[in-house]
Formats: C-alpha cells, structure tokens, sequence
C-alpha cells in the first residue's frame, strides 16, 4: 500500500511538472511573440516619424512659395524634387523615375533660378501645385513632384 501511494505521488509530481514546464514554454512562446510585433510596430513609428516632413505633401495643394521651401529644406538630402510648372519642368536635388521611384544622378535644377521672374524655371510662389510622394521597390521616399495646377 505504501509503495502504491508513493508510486501515485511521483506520478503526480510528474504530471504537474509537465503541465508547469509546458505552461512555461507556452508563455514564453507568447511573450517572444508579443515583443516581436511590438517591435515592428516601433519601426514602423519611427519610419513614419522619419518620413512625417515629405509626406505631408502627399495628395495635397501648396502654394509655389512653399514648394520653394521644400526645395530649400530638402537641400544635401539624397531625395530629388520635381517640379512641372505651365512653362517647363525641373529636377532639383536629385532626378528619380516618376513611375518607378528610382533614383538618379545629381539634378541641375538651380535654387537661385527658380526665383528668378525672367527664368524658364521660375516658380511662381502665388501658384497652386498638386503634391504628391514618390517611393522605389523598397517603399523608400525618393522623390517629391508638384504639378502646377
């Protein structure tokens, strides 16, 4: 009898680890999980963050003086600006593909021109421009193109 009895408290003991062992192994399993998509939520987060000050001129209307601060700001960053007013269009920063987001050489599109009356790439800071971001393959900001409306 006292040896049944031991048998049974062993038996006992054992299932109870195993249960403790898998409950452990499940929670850890969970927890793991959890960080990881907070993770990726974090990173995304900072990737819009990084983004916040090219976005915002997606699908939007400004006026020719701000697309001239843009071009201003964004000076020395490895991002192109593409601007088609009714007279001609230009490249500054950098030249990228409109439809893929590739981007190119150097542009040549001058600051200084740009707000110059006599220029053929003059912006007027009055007119209207429809925004819009341009990325690559890897959902990178290349480009930013304004339209005259």
């Amino acid at each position: 009898m006292e040896n049944s009895l031991k048998g049974l408290i062993l038996a006992a003991g054992t299932i109870i680890t195993c249960v403790v062992i898998s409950l452990a192994f499940y929670i850890s399993r969970e927890a793991k999980q959890t960080a990881l998509n907070g993770a990726k939520e974090i990173n995304r987060i900072n990737t819009e963050f990084a983004e916040s000050d090219k976005v915002v001129y997606d699908n939007t209307t400004v006026s020719g003086s701000e697309v001239m601060n843009v071009i201003k700001k964004t000076d020395g960053e490895k991002v192109g600006i593409y601007v088609k007013t009714k007279k001609s269009e230009t490249y500054y920063g950098y030249q990228f593909d409109l439809s893929s987001g590739a981007l190119g050489a150097a542009a040549k599109g001058n600051y200084a021109l740009a707000a110059e009356t006599s220029s053929d790439t003059y912006i007027n800071p009055y007119a209207d421009f429809k925004g819009s971001v341009i990325r690559d393959s890897n959902d990178t900001i290349t480009g930013i193109k304004f339209v005259q409306s």
